[in-house]
């Protein structure tokens, strides 16, 4: 049995689907679609990379929260002293978050690209083209590694050559 199906339920929704990172693809209206990577910095343990998706997502969750805690408590103890209460754990969250992230949270490296349906973009089109690669070799190296091509090491050593390559597209100038 491998890492990934040992682990309880919860850690393993915490953690993700890929160790690296993850990739969004959205379509919007009008023909524009959004695409956008998240690289970690490679290396960092489960736990690091758990703590820096709770605190992506802490817009989301923390409102959810807040909206939950003013629902409950408005009928207990009357909208002022819920609203204090509800502000003070959204922000209280997001603020132990964001301590608990701060040594890792400045090295996410992370890439956008946007596409719309019937326009050429030249400038567009590079970017989504280095972000088609750069995507594509972290899905790969996931699938290797899941049929036993590579080991780990050589997982992380091909998430690290990413994390570079975006490091250094990010310094290119436009």
């Amino acid at each position: 049995m491998n890492d990934t199906t040992t682990r309880p339920r919860w850690r393993r929704l915490l953690d993700g689907g890929h160790t690296w990172g993850s990739l969004e693809v959205s379509a919007t209206r009008y023909g524009i679609t959004r695409y956008r990577l998240v690289v970690f910095p490679p290396g960092i343990s489960a736990d690091d990379r758990m703590l820096l998706r709770i605190w992506r997502a802490w817009p989301t969750w923390g409102m959810a929260t807040f909206l939950i805690l003013e629902i409950l408590l408005v009928p207990a103890i009357g909208a002022v002293a819920a609203l204090w209460i509800s502000a003070t754990v959204f922000l209280g969250a997001g603020a132990v978050v964001m301590a608990m992230t701060a040594a890792t949270r400045g090295d996410v490296r992370t890439m956008t690209a946007v596409r719309r349906a019937g326009v050429h973009d030249p400038l567009a089109a590079e970017q989504f083209a280095e972000f088609y690669v750069l995507a594509h070799e972290l899905v790969e190296a996931d699938g290797k590694r899941a049929a036993g091509e590579i080991l780990p090491v050589e997982h992380e050593l091909l998430v690290w050559r990413v994390f570079d390559r975006m490091a250094d597209a990010a310094r290119t100038p436009v």
